[in-house]
C-alpha cells in the first residue's frame, strides 16, 4: 500500500502538488488566526496579572491627600478597622493600605514658606502609612525614593521626607529630628501661623527616606507651608496616633487593592452592599489601570479573528471536498482496475487515506514554519496600537507552544480524513462493472 501510494504522488506531482498547496493554505490560515487569539489571551492574562487595580474609600470631605485645603474643616466619622475587615473578606482583595494624615511643626526644622505664610508658620504635612510603597503617589512615578527605604508596618517613629527639605536643613539618612502636632491659625492680615498647644507631645523620629518630587506644583509659592509639596512627609500610623493626630484602628481613607482587574466591578458592587457601612459618610473612586478599555480592544481582535476562523474553515471544507470528489472522479479507472484484480477495497480506501495523510503531514511542518515566521510580525502590529501599560516579554509576542501546534493539526486531520473517505466512498461503494461502464 505504501510503496503504490509514493509511487502514485511522485508520477503525478501536479495533482499531488495542487492537494499539497490547500492543504498548507489551510493549515497556516487555521493556525495563525489560532495563534493570534493565544496572544490576545496572553496578552489579557498577563495585563490581569501586572495591572495595579484598586479602589479607595474615602472619609467624606476627606479629599485626595496633597491637595490645598483646609484640614480643620469638620469631617465625616472615620474609617474603621471593622470596616476594612469587612471590605478584605470580600474574595478577589489581594491587600490594603490604610492612611491618615495631620499637621506638623518642628523647631529643628525650617518648613518652606509660601506668599500665604505668616512671620510663625513653620508646619509640614504628614501622612501616616502601612506600606509608603502601597501609596499611588510613589506606585504612579510622581514621587521617586532617592535614598534609604520605604515605610513598613513594622516601622516606629520613622519619617520619609523630600529631597528639598532634607537640603535645605542638612539633613541625611539616620538623622533624627522632633516634631510636635501643630495647628493653623490666620493673623489679622488673613496670612497663616502655626501654633503649638502647651501640652503637645514632642516625638523624636528618625529620617529613614528622602525622596524626589517629578512634579510641579504651580502654587507652591502662594500657599501657606503646610500645603506646599516640598514640606510633605509619610510616617507611621503609631506615630500620629502618638502625636494626637489620629486614633487607633482609625483612619481617613483605605485604598484596596484587587488581584485581577477584571473583576473590580464585581468586588465593588459587593462592597457596596455592605449594610453595616454607613455610605453616607463615605466616598469611593476607583481605578483599574485602563484595563477594561484594553480588554474591550482585546475582545474586539478576538471576535474578529473568531469570525475569520469560522469562514476559512466554511470554505476550506468545501473547497477541499469538492477538490477531493474531483480527484476521485478522475481516478474511476484506477480503482476499476485494482478491484478487478482482487484488491479490497478497505486497501484501497486506505492507500487513498495514506496518500492524504502524507500530503497533509508535509503541508503541516511547512505550516509550522511559516506560522513561526508570520504570527510574531503580526502580533506586533496587532498590539502596536495598545496602550503601554503592560511590558510584554518577547516570548508572549511568539506563537503557541508546539503541543498546541500538534494539537491544532491532529484536528485539522480528523477534519480533512472523514472528507477523504467521503470522497472516496463515492467511488469505491461501486462495483467493477459499473466502474468500466462509467469508464467507457
Amino acid at each position: 500500500m505504501l510503496n503504490r501510494t509514493m509511487l502514485y504522488l511522485t508520477r503525478k506531482k501536479g495533482k499531488s502538488f495542487t492537494l499539497f498547496i490547500l492543504l498548507f493554505l489551510i493549515s497556516t490560515f487555521v493556525t495563525t488566526s489560532l495563534a493570534l487569539m493565544y496572544t490576545t489571551n496572553e496578552v489579557s492574562r498577563v495585563m490581569r496579572a501586572s495591572i495595579d487595580a484598586r479602589f479607595e474609600i474615602w472619609q467624606l470631605q476627606g479629599q485626595p491627600l496633597g491637595q490645598e485645603e483646609d484640614l480643620e474643616e469638620e469631617m465625616g466619622d472615620p474609617i474603621t478597622r471593622s470596616n476594612i475587615d469587612q471590605m478584605v473578606a470580600i474574595a478577589g482583595i489581594s491587600q490594603y493600605n490604610a492612611q491618615s494624615r495631620g499637621l506638623v511643626t518642628s523647631e529643628e526644622l525650617m518648613f518652606r514658606r509660601g506668599l500665604q505664610s505668616g512671620e510663625t508658620d513653620n508646619m509640614g504635612g504628614i501622612q501616616g502609612t502601612s506600606d509608603s510603597t502601597l501609596l499611588s503617589d510613589f506606585s504612579g512615578d510622581r514621587l521617586t525614593l532617592a535614598h534609604g527605604r520605604h515605610i513598613t508596618s513594622e516601622d516606629r517613629h520613622v519619617v520619609m521626607i523630600s529631597e528639598t527639605l532634607a537640603n535645605e536643613n542638612n539633613l541625611s539618612i539616620g538623622d533624627t529630628i522632633t516634631l510636635q502636632p501643630g495647628e493653623m491659625d490666620e493673623n489679622e492680615a488673613g496670612l497663616a501661623e502655626t501654633i503649638v498647644a502647651e501640652n503637645a507631645p514632642s516625638i523624636d523620629v528618625q529620617v529613614i527616606g528622602i525622596y524626589t518630587d517629578e512634579s510641579m506644583q504651580t502654587n507652591s509659592a502662594f500657599a501657606p507651608s503646610a500645603f506646599i509639596a516640598t514640606n510633605q512627609m509619610f510616617s507611621d500610623h503609631h506615630l500620629l496616633t502618638e502625636l494626637g493626630l489620629a486614633k487607633v484602628g482609625e483612619y481617613e481613607v483605605v485604598t484596596f487593592f484587587v488581584q485581577d482587574p477584571s473583576e473590580l466591578p464585581r468586588i465593588i458592587s459587593e462592597v457596596r452592599q455592605l449594610e453595616e457601612i454607613d455610605w453616607d459618610g463615605f466616598f469611593m473612586q476607583h481605578d483599574d489601570g485602563d484595563y477594561m478599555r484594553i480588554a474591550g480592544d482585546l475582545q474586539t481582535v478576538q471576535n474578529l479573528l473568531l469570525i475569520l476562523l469560522m469562514a476559512i474553515g466554511l470554505v476550506s471544507a468545501m473547497i477541499l471536498a469538492l477538490i477531493l470528489i474531483l480527484r476521485m472522479r478522475g481516478r474511476v479507472h484506477e480503482v476499476g482496475i485494482l478491484l478487478s484484480v482482487g484488491i479490497g477495497k478497505k486497501q484501497i480506501w486506505g492507500g487513498f487515506l495514506l496518500e492524504i495523510s502524507l500530503l497533509a503531514i508535509v503541508a503541516f511542518v511547512v505550516s509550522y514554519v511559516s506560522s513561526g515566521l508570520i504570527v510574531p510580525t503580526l502580533n506586533q502590529r496587532l498590539l502596536a496600537d495598545l496602550p503601554s501599560l503592560v511590558e510584554l516579554g518577547e516570548q508572549s509576542l511568539q506563537s503557541m507552544p508546539l503541543g498546541a501546534y500538534v494539537l491544532i493539526y491532529l484536528l485539522i486531520l480528523l477534519v480533512i480524513l472523514p472528507a477523504a473517505f467521503v470522497s472516496t466512498q463515492l467511488t469505491i461503494r461501486l462495483k467493477p462493472k459499473q466502474l468500466l461502464s462509467k469508464m467507457s
